[in-house]
């Protein structure tokens, strides 16, 4: 736990630091030392979820770019908190490892950060017959190799400052492998899920208020059209679907929370239970992504298509980070399986 006082002068230090001094963009490594020199990693070791989910938030809101979803990851899986530390993330959608061993050979088809330009190695969970381990890989073997030269593309080449990267490769096995606690991955994607749908929730927010302030500047026929039905019925709906997933974002929050005090409380939520909150409000959050920037892109109109205003940055963002580690699309019938398999929907908010 931290105190709400010292969490809200951290968010303004590192809001600071996400944002540039001038029209010209931040580099995200740069930004990350940035973030480490004000805490960011004291702060994932004291308080990670509360941590994740302001950081993540802000992240989203500032339209900012830090590969912190590594630091989420090393958390769980027990490496060390740090700006050298790489994980590879799952493929697009998925949540599975990204690593499978077969026949001796490590085969990985996964997502990496822009650390992965910068490290000389990276982590790799992979799943065996035996379950889930670890793997230090050499970074260079990652990247990906044209004619010669080392060029890590950019994830869909849709966002370039998204600091997601394509990873793909089949090595040995047998390269600084260990075994790591069952659940850990589980956790891992558990925390992933959550600090993703924080930065969702904050994108959101800002494409709504963009569309907001446009529909009251932007007049048609002698008024603004901030006064049309049609327009605030957009703006309703993309509110409502924000506010529903943000809602499920603070309940997963305070399920974490709840897990970490002391025993006397009178219900502990169990494991499953923190697992299903996580996946319910990533999935409601790419849901709200996906809802506000559509209608956020309707009131905006032609200018909203046009990259001299800002909105485009945000929605991209959002349609990258919306497949990570499970999507809108593929989050609601896992969730399904899930609920049938427990036979049960658990309380996510007591009332």
């Amino acid at each position: 736990m931290i105190d709400a006082d010292d969490l809200a002068l951290l968010a303004q230090g590192f809001a600071a630091a996400m944002v540039p001094p001038t029209d010209a963009t931040l580099d995200p490594m740069a930004t990350l030392v940035s973030l480490y020199e004000l805490g960011w990693g004291d702060l994932l070791a004291a308080a990670p979820h509360q941590g994740a989910a302001t950081t993540f938030t802000l992240l989203g809101s500032l339209g900012a770019s830090a590969p912190l979803l590594d630091d989420i990851l090393a958390v769980a899986l027990g490496l060390p908190i740090e700006p050298g530390t790489c994980v590879i993330f799952p493929a697009p959608h998925s949540a599975e490892p990204p690593g499978r061993i077969l026949d001796g050979r490590l085969t990985i088809d996964g997502l990496a950060s822009s650390r992965i330009d910068a490290t000389p190695s990276a982590v790799v969970a992979a799943r065996s017959d035996n379950g889930v381990t670890l793997h230090t890989v050499d970074a260079v073997a990652l990247r990906t190799i044209e004619d010669g030269a080392l060029k890590s593309s950019t994830y869909g080449s849709l966002d370039p400052q998204a600091t997601v990267r394509k990873v793909r490769a089949t090595i040995p096995a047998d390269l600084g492998n260990r075994a790591i606690r069952p659940e850990a991955w589980d956790e891992a994607v558990r925390d992933a899920r959550l600090a993703l749908a924080g930065q969702l929730i904050g994108g959101s927010r800002q494409m709504l208020e963009l569309a907001r302030a446009h529909a009251i500047d932007r007049v048609q026929f002698g008024r603004p059209i901030a006064s049309f039905q049609t327009v605030r019925h957009r703006l309703a709906e993309a509110l409502v679907a924000v506010e529903a997933a943000a809602g499920a974002a603070e309940a997963a929050v305070e399920i974490l929370v709840r897990r970490s005090t002391p025993p006397e409380i009178e219900h502990t939520p169990t494991a499953a239970d923190a697992s299903l909150a996580a996946a319910v409000a990533k999935s409601l959050a790419g849901k709200a992504a996906r809802v506000t920037a559509m209608h956020a892109q309707q009131v905006l109109a032609g200018i909203g298509f046009t990259a001299d205003h800002s909105f485009h940055r945000f929605m991209k963002r959002a349609m990258i980070i919306d497949t990570l580690f499970g999507s809108a699309r593929t989050l609601p019938v896992e969730i399904g399986h899930t609920i049938l398999a427990r036979r049960t929907a658990p309380r996510l908010v007591e009332l």
